[in-house]
């Protein structure tokens, strides 16, 4: 089945690339009074298609605004079918766009049936705008179409956002009074297309009034617009009897269907028996060590009248009341009530019996008189003006659209042949073409993860594989729970303390041992690296006096003459404390006295 897909596509494109060349369509096989516009022009200027020069104002935006979306007759740019097959193409983005042309003859449709049909091409999508055509009042002149310009019927797409409809509306004039025009539209309307290829609308409605909508040939729509009147809003027909404007009710009139029973009364004791849910307990006894002359609350004893009140200014000072410790030796103190309880007779609250109205005579409405304003339709497809011209009274948010192969006509077989030799040709060529050129995945498709199992325990999993992958998981696993407790910690502390409080202090205990073990290596290292890593170091001795030895002041004292004795100070060096077992600094003498 793939390999014969894969044929047909191949022989699809070779097709296109031999058969490609636009050949336009023989109209001397139409009849006459049909029109068939193919836009083989040279441009725009060169055709029968004139842009409107017009203006309006726009209610919405409190503003006048002008048609002035540029207009083109090209090839199409995407998705190409035939080549310099050329299409009136609406080139501006945003903007209003009106452009017409006046048929060669004027088209008359009364007593027969009438065919439209045309192509529709978004290059670029349609994210919001129209790409409908409308059949146009006969006039001389259509320089100023607009979306004020009469016309006859509209047909075609119209599409905003999620709302997607295929417009068929026809406007019919009242018989009584030919100024007012009513524009009658298809309720229940058919979504359109929104794909980059050509897409080929057909509107067929029948002298019997049967009505079709064709998308790329297939029935979108079907029925009958005398035998469905539902179908038009609002309908086709007024009604041929409406109610009386001047009818009244009259005033005994009574629509009430049931009232109140008047042989039944409410009982006078009903609330006590059955009106209150509770009652007070009617067996219920006094305890004997119930106290009702002793108060529930007494002035607290304990309490004194506080320095900075004023009797004046403040009024007269009452101690604060508590509970009478009394009470709490008793059953009760107070004056005594017998608890409540539920009432065994509740019933509820006493509703009034309902009986038939004897004197109900049902809804009241106007009577009903004939319409003076009713005149039958029943042949819609009968134009009331003849078609003097084809226009597009556009605004859209996308550009490049392209239209092509209008037909209008009374032959449903014209319209299909016109179909089948333009329209589905091109359609498979365009179809060839973007397979052809259609752009490659950028991203291949991978395969789905392997289940857990065959991660663990597959065929060509080593045991110390799977033991590294077991941990490594459930590692990732503690620590996305732990990741998830925090941000719900985060939000609703009280929550997650009162809910998990082990798996909280457990966080809470590896959290501080996890702090502790970082702080003491940032501390070791923070030594070694301040204090501990010089190869050599300078360190200062403190001064430090001792007392000399007996043997080296006995050896001073030999050395001096009797009058050097007594005042005497014998200064010690440095050398000579070294060599005497004294500390010393260098450098620095110390004197003491001997």
């Amino acid at each position: 089945m793939i390999i014969f897909s894969y044929l047909v596509l191949l022989s699809i494109v070779a097709k296109a690339t031999s058969t490609s060349e636009f050949v336009p369509f023989d109209k001397s096989r139409l009849a006459p009074s049909s029109y068939f516009e193919q836009f083989d022009y040279k441009d725009l200027a060169n055709s029968p298609w004139k842009p409107s020069q017009a203006r309006k104002f726009d209610e919405e935006r409190n503003e006048v605004v002008y048609f002035n979306g540029k207009w083109a007759i090209e090839s199409s740019t995407k998705n190409v079918g035939y080549i310099n097959d050329k299409g009136l193409v609406l080139k501006s983005k945003a903007k209003h766009h009106a452009i017409s042309a006046k048929l060669p003859q004027p088209f008359n449709n009364t007593d027969n049936d009438l065919v439209l049909q045309y192509e529709i091409k978004l290059q670029n999508g349609l994210e919001c705008g129209g790409t409908y055509i409308k059949l146009l009042d006969l006039q001389d002149d259509y320089s100023d179409f607009s979306s004020a310009t009469p016309y006859q019927v509209m047909f075609g797409p119209d599409k905003c956002g999620s709302n997607n409809k295929i417009h068929f509306i026809i406007r019919r004039e009242n018989p009584f009074n030919t100024s007012h025009v009513e524009e009658k539209h298809l309720g229940a309307a058919p979504m359109s297309k929104t794909g980059d290829l050509s897409t080929l609308y057909t509107l067929i409605l029948k002298k019997n009034q049967d009505f079709e909508i064709r998308v790329n040939g297939e029935v979108a729509k079907a029925g009958n617009l005398i035998k469905s009147p539902h179908l038009m809003k609002p309908a086709l027909n007024p009604p041929k009897e409406i109610e009386d404007p001047n009818d009244t009710m009259p005033s005994d009139w009574d629509m009430r269907v049931y009232i109140r029973d008047p042989n039944v009364q409410r009982p006078d004791d009903y609330d006590i028996k059955h009106g209150f849910p509770t009652i007070l307990d009617p067996n219920a006894v006094k305890p004997d060590d119930w106290d009702e002359s002793e108060p529930l609350f007494i002035p607290d004893p304990a309490a004194k009248k506080p320095e900075q009140w004023n009797d004046e200014e403040d009024g007269e000072w009452l101690a604060p009341e508590i509970y009478n410790p009394r009470c709490k030796e008793l059953s009760g103190c107070g004056e005594w009530a017998p608890p409540m309880i539920a009432n065994p007779q509740y019933v509820g609250p006493w509703i009034h019996p309902k009986i038939k109205n004897p004197n109900y005579k049902g809804e009241w409405k106007p009577r009903m008189i004939p319409n003076p304003e009713y005149y039958d339709d029943n042949k819609p497809s009968n134009l009331n003006q003849l078609v003097g011209g084809l226009g597009f009274e556009l605004w859209s948010m996308n550009n490049d659209i392209l239209f092509d192969n209008i037909y209008l006509g009374h032959s449903v077989k014209e319209a299909e042949m016109i179909g089948n030799e333009t329209f589905k040709v091109k359609f498979d060529l365009e179809y060839a073409n973007k397979q052809a050129t259609k752009e490659k995945i950028k991203n291949e498709p991978v395969a789905p993860p392997a289940h857990f199992d065959d991660l663990l325990f597959g065929e060509n999993v080593s045991t110390i594989s799977s033991f590294v992958l077991f941990v490594k998981l459930f590692a990732l696993k503690q620590y996305l729970d732990i990741k998830d407790t925090y941000f719900e910690f985060l939000r609703d502390p009280i929550h997650v303390i009162t809910n998990r409080p082990f798996k909280f202090v457990l966080y809470c205990a590896l959290f501080v041992f996890a702090f502790t073990i970082v702080c003491g290596v940032g501390s070791v290292l923070l030594f070694l690296i301040s204090s501990g890593g010089g190869a050599s170091h300078t360190y200062e001795v403190e001064e430090k006096v001792t007392k000399p030895s007996e043997q080296a002041i006995q050896s001073r004292i030999e050395t001096l003459s009797d009058d050097e004795y007594e005042d005497e100070e014998v200064i010690v060096n440095v050398s000579d404390a070294h060599s005497s077992g004294i500390n010393g600094s260098a450098g620095s003498p110390v004197k003491r006295k001997v």
